[in-house]
């Protein structure tokens, strides 16, 4: 996480960090907690490479990402059910400015954040020690991912107890594991923290492998096992590929072991993140220097390993004056994907941020959208295995449309159909980049000037905050920067 996050996450909704209780419904609806998608949690990774002078790859830009850095709750009748889904409805024009619905899914929690009490923890700390980890240069000044690997570990025992779980994994050349199964509280997880050393090439199949069989023999002993993976995604032995760790990652969901990815450093590895991430009790985290952990483990922790709903499906059925055209927000593995033929979200995790997924309808012509609806069924599994069906649905009645074509029945909407349009010309850009510089500039350049317009009507910080920062991009791209994460550069995607 880099500072301009630090801000977004300040200009977001803040609510205090807890205290004890169990995993319940109990919130009113005017205190309602936040929950957001599993998938890739932020856009540190993009950002860093921007505030170092590259132009990021197409998979840095990932807008379930961008989603998930800002607070984007919908109004509604309260919610009895722990996972609380809500639906609205706006206008406003698409990408290529033809007028368009818009619906946004909105999701939070009835938790009470001030009698929570985090599950129990089996966590299988699985640490990258190769050279691209940097562990032979020291602190590195905080930048070089071991530092920052150091950190997060750190952290994250410093918050286990009695009732947790911790091993630690290594991998690099070989594979070790210089702890097994250890009670959380005992001082042992520090000391082998810290003696944590390189280990040369990066053979990260293996070190996961190992790793999700020591989970396996911790189900049972306590209410959440996971895996948790340190690295900069640059496997060179064994497996290499998206779709070869998307399959032992799938594996270990199927026997019910989660993983959270962080991924570290500006050499990222973000397309194998991308895809690891997506699957059922999966998340993924960038953080960029060691400076930014303690803020960071302040507003995720315990929320990134708590998810509460798993196997969402959405059906939408629009009126028949509107057709789906797209859907944002979905996890999918692959940077940039908006198919609307399967719109599920693998896992739902609690978040100090009320999560948000939006689908674009187009009508036959915009005289028809006056009276359009859209029908939604949601079904999903809660935390304890129940199925769970929801019924939802939103309309445009044909309310007066503003100076910039727009209609909107609450901010949130305007803010969620903002950042989905910017991320997805951002993606776009950076794909023409590598091959055509020009077409990607004529990409950006309209996109930018849009979300700036948008960020004006709408008036809200964290909103302000990205309308200020991504004209960076577009500068670095008029000026013929190079384009790739800091292990090289792309030519063309």
């Amino acid at each position: 996480m880099d500072r301009f996050v630090g801000f977004i996450m300040a200009a977001a909704s803040g609510i205090a960090m807890v205290g004890c209780g169990d995993l319940s419904s109990g919130a009113s609806a005017g205190a309602e907690f936040g929950a957001t998608p599993g998938g890739v949690k932020d856009m540190g990774f993009a950002r860093g490479l921007i505030e170092n002078g590259k132009v990021p790859p197409p998979q840095a830009f990932v807008v379930e990402a961008m989603f998930s850095e800002h607070d984007l709750p919908l109004e509604g009748a309260p919610c009895a059910t722990l996972l609380c889904v809500r639906a609205a409805m706006g206008i406003a024009p698409d990408a290529q400015g033809e007028s368009a619905a818009w619906v946004q899914v909105g999701m939070s929690s009835t938790i009470d954040p001030e009698t929570f009490k985090r599950p129990s923890m089996a966590i299988v700390a699985t640490v990258d020690v190769s050279g691209s980890m940097s562990w032979s240069y020291g602190d590195g000044g905080g930048g070089t991912p071991a530092a920052i690997a150091h950190a997060l570990l750190w952290n994250v025992a410093s918050r286990l107890g009695a009732e947790d779980r911790f091993a630690l994994v290594t991998y690099g050349a070989s594979v070790d594991t210089p702890l097994d199964w250890t009670q959380g509280d005992d001082p042992e997880i520090k000391e082998a923290i810290g003696e944590l050393a390189e280990d040369g090439s990066t053979n990260m199949e293996a070190g996961l492998m190992q790793a999700y069989d020591l989970a396996r023999e911790a189900k049972g002993t306590a209410d959440e096992v996971r895996v948790m993976l340190f690295t900069d995604a640059q496997p060179n032995v064994g497996a290499t590929g998206g779709s070869e760790f998307e399959s032992l990652v799938a594996e270990g969901a199927a026997d019910g072991v989660g993983i959270t990815v962080f991924g570290l450093g500006l050499g990222l590895g973000a397309e194998l993140v991308n895809r690891m991430s997506h699957l059922r009790g999966a998340n993924a985290f960038s953080l960029m220097n060691a400076d930014d952990v303690g803020l960071f483990m302040q507003d995720n922790w315990p929320w990134m390993a708590t998810p509460i709903a798993h196997d969402l499906k959405l059906v939408a059925t629009p009126s028949p004056n509107l057709s789906l055209s797209r859907a944002y927000g979905f996890p999918t593995g692959e940077a940039g994907a908006t198919s609307i033929a399967s719109l599920d979200v693998a896992s739902v995790f609690l978040s100090k941020r009320k999560g948000a997924m939006l689908l674009s309808l187009t009508p036959a012509s915009p005289e028809e959208l006056a009276g359009a609806d859209v029908d939604i069924e949601l079904n999903y599994v809660d935390r304890s295995g129940e199925p769970v069906t929801s019924s939802l649905s939103a309309s445009y009645e044909g309310e007066a449309l503003g100076e910039r074509g727009v209609f909107m029945p609450q901010t949130s909407v305007d803010k969620t159909v903002a950042l989905a349009l910017l991320v997805q010309a951002m993606h776009d850009a950076a794909q023409e980049y590598g091959s055509d510089p020009a077409a990607a500039i004529a990409i950006l350049e309209p996109a930018l000037a849009r979300f700036a317009a948008d960020a004006a009507a709408i008036g809200d910080a964290g909103i302000d905050a990205e309308a200020a920062f991504w004209p960076e991009l577009l500068d670095l791209m008029k000026d013929g920067a190079s384009q790739g994460d800091f292990y090289g550069d792309l030519s063309g995607d």
